[in-house]
This record gives structure tokens, sequence and C-alpha cells, in this order.
């Protein structure tokens, strides 16, 4: 099973006990796509940026499950279909990143170049002619 999150959209023309109900119907479909529902966060309503389905308004859920990646188009299908949802997007969470180990420093017997100094460089340009000293052909 993998983490995901799904936000949607609920209609904003229904109250606020249709809104919970929307939701508990979601995390069944979660549930009977042999998911599980981890977590529920109301972001409440809000203005759409565009008129959808002649909404202005809608009640923004965002939630937190895990499902197997085979069952994510039935999910989506089921909500889809589902009156209240407006729109929905499902998202795959990142993976859990491993521990970063710490890097090694390198061994000791590793000997670093000196940087050329100042009067090095100043004798490199004197055997190299500016190009105001070279001829124009």
């Amino acid at each position: 099973m993998r983490d995901y999150e799904v936000l949607y959209i609920v209609r904003a023309d229904i109250d606020d006990d249709k809104v919970q109900d929307a939701v508990k119907r979601v995390n069944t479909l979660i549930e009977r796509s042999g998911g599980t529902a981890e977590r529920t966060n109301l972001w409440g309503k809000r203005k759409l940026a565009y008129e959808v389905k002649h909404q202005k308004e809608g009640s923004y859920v965002l939630q937190d499950f895990q499902l197997d990646p085979d069952r994510v188009p039935e999910l989506e299908s089921a909500l889809k279909i589902t009156e209240e949802v407006l729109r929905h997007l499902i998202v795959r969470k990142p993976e859990k990143a491993a521990p970063v180990t710490a890097v090694a420093p390198p061994p000791a017997e590793v000997v670093l170049e000196p940087i050329a100094s100042d009067s090095n460089r100043a004798a490199d340009r004197s055997r190299r002619p500016d190009r105001e000293d070279r001829e124009d052909s």
C-alpha cells in the first residue's frame, strides 16, 4: 500500500452536517477500495477560482489515506459520480526518505596541490601577448 492524499471540494449550498456526511461517504469509498483513511482536514468554505457546476464557493477537504496503486482508478471513478463532490485531485505522497548517513572525510594520504600565487599569474601574463599588442591582419 502507498500513501496518497485527496483534495476534494464539496458543494457549498449544503449545510455543515451534509458536508460531514460527504466526508464519511468519501471515507467509506476509500475503505471499500481496500484502503485505510488516516487523517481528514476540513479547510472550510472558500471562493472558487472559477464557477464549477453553477457554484462559486465550495468546502475544501484534504484527506490522507493508504491504498493499493491498482485501486486508485476505481476510487477516482467513484468520486466522479459522487454528487456532493465538485472537483477532486488524488496525489501520491513522496516516499519517506531514508536517513542520510554522514559522508566520511577523504583519506589522510590525499595531497592537495598548491594554488598558483599572484607572482606566477603575473609571469604567465607577461608571456602571453595582450590583445592590444597583437597586430590585426
